[in-house]
């Protein structure tokens, strides 16, 4: 319970039990100060008031001395100042009632001009500490209300203060810098600073930002799919339609018949194509991570875009290390490369020239590259160029890259893109070496 209400008038308790004096102080003191004064005769009277910020006690008192008063009056306001008087002027009673928590200590009979100069003192001191305890209470309350999570430690990790919030995620072990946490169904990101020897760690609310960001992936990607899907769905509709518009005697019909399937056929495969995109983007599934030698796996993965290579009149050539080999998923590895060769492929298609995937080791990792010669990405491409659905290529998605990102993160590895203008591209990706 607070001692006084904030910027309202100090309480004064004053504990005497001689009733002539108690009412004289009371008198003096509500003319001469700007205190509330409230009286009490004895402790127990005094321990059923409201707590006071200051009190004026005498050391003789019925049941319990002041001395024993003020540890019972401090329990209840830790921020008492308290003044003992006596008729017994003892050094070892000044002295013991600073020991309890005393600011001052008066012989009687009282001299008024010290008490009015004592309490105006304690009387600024009070205000002092209240006005502190007030935004005190108010910082809490402020910083418990934060959707973020606040901790204030020293270098040896002792908590000096902190919201319940931040406690809990402390208490929980996040404390790497940069890294998020999720917790009560929420995904937070740790932020350390330091200052002498004071550490602060900031726990920040990603989850609106997260959310707000797959609402936008999600719209993104309706679109994206209400796009792809309405391509091949129009010639498919038109081809059926000319098809039930066909007499059944139509000598034409027996060749409409097979285009229409061909075509039909053909706008099937890119709808399995998307669906396929999307599925490897969003599948999570642990990878079988082994000991894969990077060599055949570059060989299986060229050999099987070979005809389309040909078709582009682009060379592929290999160039990859005897010996080497990469902690992966094979089926993983091979899509990787696959995907990266193929995009390789495509940026020369007509272009002519080479498509080199080289493989070379680079201390505790093997580095692969696939590079190219088509001139390089296009600007609004370079700038970001792992965006979903951000392409320029005729029917495509924009997930390629993407998907080859993530299954290099899946595999302990990274995805890099060197865009070289006017030149080519270089896909560089670094997977863990195996001896």
């Amino acid at each position: 319970m607070d001692a006084a209400p904030e910027g309202g008038a100090l309480t004064l308790l004053v504990v005497e039990d001689d009733a002539r004096t108690r009412e004289e102080l009371a008198r003096i003191l509500e003319r001469r100060t700007d205190l509330r004064v409230v009286c009490a005769a004895t402790p127990g009277e005094a321990l059923a008031l409201p707590p006071p910020d200051l009190a004026l006690l005498d050391i003789r008192l019925p049941g319990m001395g002041g001395l024993e008063l003020l540890p019972r009056l401090k329990e209840r306001s830790p921020d008492l100042l308290a003044i003992v008087m006596t008729g017994y002027g003892e050094a070892s009673t000044a002295r013991e009632a600073r020991e309890h928590g005393a600011v001052d200590f008066l012989e009687k009979p009282l001299d008024l001009a010290y008490l009015l100069v004592t309490l105006r003192q304690q009387a600024r001191e009070a205000r002092l500490r209240r006005d502190l305890r007030h935004s005190s209470q108010l910082f809490r309350r402020v910083v418990e209300g934060l959707p973020d999570g606040l901790v204030l430690a020293d270098v040896s990790e002792r908590v000096l203060y902190g919201n319940t919030l931040g406690k809990a995620l402390w208490e929980s072990g996040a404390r790497t810098s940069g890294g998020t946490v999720d917790h009560a169904g929420r995904t937070y990101l740790a932020e350390r600073s330091a200052s002498g020897d004071r550490v602060l760690w900031r726990y920040l609310d990603l989850t609106s930002a997260l959310e707000e960001e797959r609402l936008r992936n999600y719209r993104r990607m309706a679109r994206l799919l209400a796009h792809e899907i309405h391509n091949p769905l129009t010639p498919m509709r038109l081809w059926l339609q000319e098809l039930k518009a066909a007499a059944p005697g139509d000598p034409s019909r027996e060749a409409l018949v097979r285009e229409a399937t061909a075509v039909l056929l053909e706008q099937v495969e890119r709808l399995a194509g998307l669906a396929g995109r999307f599925r490897d983007l969003a599948e999570d599934r642990p990878l079988a991570l082994r000991p894969v030698a990077a060599g055949p796996a570059a060989a299986s993965a060229l050999q099987s875009l070979r005809p389309l290579a040909e078709q582009a009149g682009v060379f592929l050539a290999q160039e990859v290390a005897e010996g080497l080999a990469v902690e992966a998923d094979e089926g993983a590895l091979h899509q990787l490369l696959f995907n990266l060769v193929r995009n390789a492929v495509e940026a020369q298609a007509g272009r002519g020239g080479t498509g080199r995937l080289r493989g070379a080791p680079d201390g505790a990792r093997v580095i692969l590259e696939v590079v190219d010669a088509g001139g390089g990405l296009p600007p609004e491409v370079a700038a970001a160029p792992f965006t979903p659905y951000l392409t320029t290529k005729e029917g495509g998605t924009g997930l390629g890259l993407l998907v080859c990102r993530e299954l290099a993160r899946r595999m302990g590895g990274e995805l890099e893109l060197e865009d070289r203008p006017g030149r080519g591209v270089t896909a560089r990706v670094r997977l863990r070496a195996c001896p």
